[in-house]
């Protein structure tokens, strides 16, 4: 390419000074002297850069994630970011929701889960050890809908907008709902108990933050033991049947909320990054996604969150990377994650008309463990 450009330049040169166009012909020299200059550098550049990625050792991290995080860590921008400027290259293992690592620690570098509970358990297997850690991503939990469906929330209170949001102020609201029907209120192709559906908060992280909010509302704050959580058990035990079968992962359930549409799904609960994900990856539904879905926010809300425990220094070099703000921005602007530890603006671009702000309402904190098994344990005696 280099030389291609020379031998140009030069028969250029050749041309003007044929011509007898002198003055053109000492432009005509600075100008591509300089050009030529600039190309030689950049060259060098690149050659410095390739170099240097070719002579520094590329470390493997060895990792147990939670499964939101699967299409992220296949992603080849991702990969590269992280090998080339970073040095890193993650293998890793896939585990569900509140599954800690099985395998000998020795083995792993890092457990990257998709809740807070799931990294608070792995550390109190253990709690001499001196891991380090940190909220890598946020995504809160939403309630998705269609249009016709939230004007009728609206008119009834349950949902409000403010400005190209739409908010759900009080949840326990829309779960009185729930004694009535669909076809109480005359809405056309809509049928059954006016309830959302849920993953299955026994396989799934969106499944068990549903049903931890469900319980924040149903107590009308948030849950600080366990005491307060015995008096709804039988409330999240009526909602969660009413539900009938839940699906597997907040993937399926969000899939057949848009390809079956409202009359099969008219509310659903399942994290915000679903539908970000969904519209970077199937382009052709971009159009459809922007007329036909509703993001309806609880406040407060409770978030997702995605924090690394680093077992080794492996594990340490790699918190350090997923820190790197080019990598917070991928995974905002393909994945929807939310940055948990950098101050960057997170720009819903189109997906603003359906409802995604610049910024995670506030949150409360989920109930704890104790009283998540609590309730898991009643959900479960419902079936599926």
């Amino acid at each position: 390419m280099s030389l291609f450009v020379v031998v140009l330049c030069l028969l250029l040169l050749i041309l003007v000074s044929a011509m007898s166009q002198w003055k053109l012909l000492v432009l005509l020299t600075v100008l591509f002297t300089g050009a030529a200059v600039t190309l030689m550098w950049y060259n060098n550049k690149l050659n410095r850069e390739n170099q240097d990625i070719a002579e520094r050792k590329i470390e493997t991290v060895h990792i147990v994630y939670g499964s939101e995080k699967r299409s992220l860590l296949k992603d080849l921008e991702f990969q590269e970011i992280l090998r080339k400027k970073h040095g890193l290259v993650i293998k890793g293992e896939k585990t569900d929701h509140l599954e800690t690592p099985g395998q000998d620690l020795r083995s792993i570098d890092a457990f990257w889960p998709s809740a807070n509970m799931a990294a608070s358990i792995f550390k109190s297997l253990d709690p001499d050890s001196q891991y380090e850690t940190k909220n890598i991503f946020n995504t809160p939990l939403v309630f998705y809908s269609w249009p016709k469906v939230t004007k009728f929330l609206i008119r009834h209170g349950v949902v409000k907008k403010k400005g190209h949001r739409y908010v759900m102020p009080d949840l326990s609201k829309f779960l009185r709902l729930g004694k009535r029907t669909w076809e109480d209120f005359r809405i056309p192709g809509l049928g059954g108990p006016i309830i959302f559906k849920s993953a299955d908060p026994a396989q799934s992280t969106a499944g068990l933050l549903t049903a931890g909010i469900t319980l924040i509302a149903l107590n009308r704050a948030e849950i600080t033991d366990e005491k307060e959580a015995e008096a709804h058990l039988r409330g999240i035990r009526k909602i969660f049947g009413r539900m009938g079968k839940k699906e597997s992962s907040a993937d399926i359930l969000f899939n057949r909320y848009f390809k079956q549409g409202q009359s099969k799904w008219p509310i659903i609960a399942a994290c915000e990054n679903q539908v970000i994900e969904y519209y970077q990856t199937f382009l052709r539904d971009q159009d459809k996604i922007r007329k036909n879905i509703r993001v309806l926010k609880p406040v407060p809300g409770v978030l997702s969150e995605h924090p690394l425990v680093a077992i080794t220094e492996k594990g340490k070099m790699l918190l350090t990377a997923l820190c790197d703000a080019e990598i917070q921005q991928l995974a905002w602007k393909k994945f929807g994650f939310r940055s948990g530890v950098a101050d960057i603006e997170n720009d819903p671009g189109d997906l603003k008309i359906i409802g995604l702000s610049e910024q995670a309402e506030t949150s409360v904190s989920m109930p704890s463990e104790q009283v998540m098994r609590k309730v898991l344990g009643v959900i479960s005696t419902v079936g599926n």
